[in-house]
């Protein structure tokens, strides 16, 4: 055998050791609770969305649901509690938000919703979620010229590519680029 090849067979399996490395180091499961479906695309892209996931995403909330979770009463973000799961609620999915009238009923709300606070539950814009979430996006830096075969090789997908200013990308490569939601940076200088 020559040294080509063998060199070939070790790079594929370090490759397929750190896939299988990464995919264990994925960040947690989330359960997702509403009606934002474009919420939920969004996460899904960089987080597995699960029935049995340990973090709970509860995106629309309404007004009920708010009083029942301050109140105790039976609701998933209650049962996510008692089963030590991290509760988030999506402060633009709150119903009562919408209004600002009548005053006094508005102060109710936010005393139900401190209340829901001070269980432990955590209320996040949906901007600052992914974050709070901790998914991680691949980074990885190439240069020269980019071809489909190069991305295809390191399994790129929800990715940021890091490129130099001189990187040529193949009409291909972008064509991968687009489908495997993968961002583009170029390196300063």
């Amino acid at each position: 055998m020559d040294t080509d090849k063998v060199t070939e067979l070790i790079k594929k399996e370090l490759l397929r050791i750190l896939e299988e490395k990464k995919a264990e180091d994925k960040s947690a499961e989330v359960k997702f609770c509403g009606d934002d479906s474009l919420l939920r695309d969004e996460l899904s892209k960089k987080i597995k969305i699960s029935e049995n996931g340990e973090i709970l995403v509860i995106s629309t909330l309404g007004i009920n649901d708010m009083v029942d979770i301050a109140s105790g009463k039976t609701h998933p973000a209650i049962s996510g509690l008692l089963g030590k799961k991290t509760v988030y609620i999506v402060e633009e999915g709150l119903e009562y938000k919408r209004y600002s009238e009548p005053k006094a009923l508005m102060e109710t709300y936010d005393r139900h919703l401190d209340t829901i606070v001070k269980y432990g539950i955590q209320v996040v814009k949906r901007v600052e979620l992914i974050d709070k979430l901790g998914a991680v996006t691949e980074k990885t830096v190439l240069k020269g010229v980019i071809t489909i075969s190069k991305l295809r090789e390191r399994n790129l997908k929800n990715a940021v590519l890091i490129l130099d200013k001189k990187s040529i990308i193949t009409p291909l490569a972008m064509e991968y680029i687009k489908e495997n939601n993968i961002e583009i940076l170029y390196e300063r200088g």
